[in-house]
Formats: C-alpha cells, structure tokens, sequence
C-alpha cells in the first residue's frame, strides 16, 4: 500500500493550492504511483512526487508531464501554472514587512531524504529484478514437464499423425521457452542496471561509507575463490536447455515424417 502523502502547510499560498489540485487530479485517476508515472513519462519519480509537495513551484515541463501521466489534457493547466507563477514572481518582488526568523540550515535533512528516496528506488529494482528471474524460473520448470511428457507420449503414441503433433508441440514450446528466459533475463538486467546508477549515487551521497568499493571488492573476491561458476550464466544454461529441447522435439518429428515411427 502506497505511503500516504505528507499534508500541504497551510501557509503555503497559491503554491499548495496549485499543489492540492494536481492531488486531487491524481487521486480521479487512481492515485498512480509516482513510478509508473515516472515511466510513463519520462521525468524522474521525485521530480513529479515534489511537483505536488506544494514546497516550491516544479517547471511547467514536470507539471505537463504529470497532468498527462494522469490522463489529462496539458494545455488546461497551462493558464493556471502561469497564474501561480506570476503570483509567486509579485511576491519576490514584494518588500518584506516583518523580519523573517533565522532557520536552521536543511542541507543535512535534505541529504537524509535523498538518501531514503534512493534506497527506496534502489529497493524497488532490486524486487522487480528478482519477480523478473523467479517469473523465468516458474515458465522454464513448466515448459520443461510439458515438453518432456510430450516427448514421451510422442514416442508412445500409435498414430503417426499424433506423434507429429505431439513432437511439434516440444519443439514450439521449447523455442518459446528459450525465447521467453532471454526476455526475463533482458527485463532482470534492465533493473539491475538501474539499481545499479542508484547505488552510485548513494555512493557519491554518503562518499564516506565506501559503497562502491566495497561492492567491487566483494564482487572481485568472490569471481577469484570461484572463477569457473562465476563464469557461468544461468541465462545461457536455461536458454540451451530449452534449445536442446526444441532440437530433440525436430528429431523425433523428422523421424516421424520421414519414417513414420518415431
């Protein structure tokens, strides 16, 4: 379940008005999470989850990218961005009435957020990676037991023209089986890749910390107490397995044709 979005400042003026309307126009069209947005459009999740943070006023390319990852049409909310930004330039521009209270500096909360947001991203690519290359091993397991009980009825099966079939349905399940295992491995090495520009990131955060080195270290030691194996990709192992099939399912399917037994 998504985490419920912080309250607007009451004090925030046409900034968490503006902001209080692209809520609103999310949650009518199902309260998308700020990823699939993101994805959708192109600019970053946190770009469009401050746009409506009602903490600044985003640019008005991350507000249209955000009135269309909600099904909306841009050119609507043009007059109203405009309107606040002009709204916020008369206030600059306004002398200041009453002295304004010494802050504290933010730059450490600032860079504890951005350290939490990028955790969390690095998470979620970690989890798509891993759903891609259990999805990949649940369709090779399948696509195995029925190839293999196909093969077998094949070859015990009395009509020529069941056989055939039977001896098809390996070779076509198995090539759909290759097939598919390079497309998960393709989609699990995508989001690793992207967790991968975030733990950089992290690492350029908190420099401190070492992360990137000792991931390389650790990564370097492992591929030299196990050079063989570490070699080896379960992706080429499952993609010639399923190859293999499809190639035993044509052999018996030759033989059936050209022989009639298989």
């Amino acid at each position: 379940m998504p985490r419920p979005e912080r309250s607007l400042r009451a004090d925030g003026g046409p900034i968490a008005e503006f902001a209080q309307e692209l809520r609103t126009l999310r949650e009518k069209a199902g309260s998308p999470k700020y990823l699939l947005m993101a994805r959708r459009t192109g600019r970053s999740r946190t770009a469009l989850a401050e746009a409506a943070g009602g903490d600044h006023l985003p640019s008005w390319d991350t507000i249209r990218a955000f009135v269309e990852a909600c099904g909306d049409d841009p050119l609507e909310w043009l007059p109203k961005w405009e309107r606040v930004r002009d709204a916020v330039r008369e206030n600059r521009a306004s002398p200041v009435v009453a002295p304004v209270p010494p802050q504290p500096p933010a730059a450490p909360q600032e860079s504890a957020d951005d350290v939490a947001i990028l955790l969390r991203l690095w998470q979620e690519q970690r989890d798509q990676a891993r759903q891609s290359e259990n999805h990949r091993a649940i369709l090779s397991v399948i696509i195995g037991l029925i190839c293999a009980g196909a093969g077998v009825a094949s070859i015990a099966a009395r009509p020529v023209s069941v056989q055939a079939l039977l001896a098809l349905v390996v070779v076509v399940l198995a090539l759909v089986g290759a097939l598919s295992s390079h497309k998960y491995y393709e989609r699990h090495q995508m989001h690793m890749n992207e967790a991968h520009q975030l733990r950089q990131q992290l690492d350029r955060l908190r420099p401190h910390l070492h992360i990137e080195t000792t991931w390389t270290g650790s990564r370097a030691e492992h591929a030299d107490r196990y050079p063989l194996m570490y070699r080896l990709r379960l992706h080429h192992l499952w993609v010639t397995v399923h190859l293999v099939l499809a190639l035993v399912g044509a052999v018996l399917l030759a033989r059936v044709v050209l022989l009639g037994r298989p």
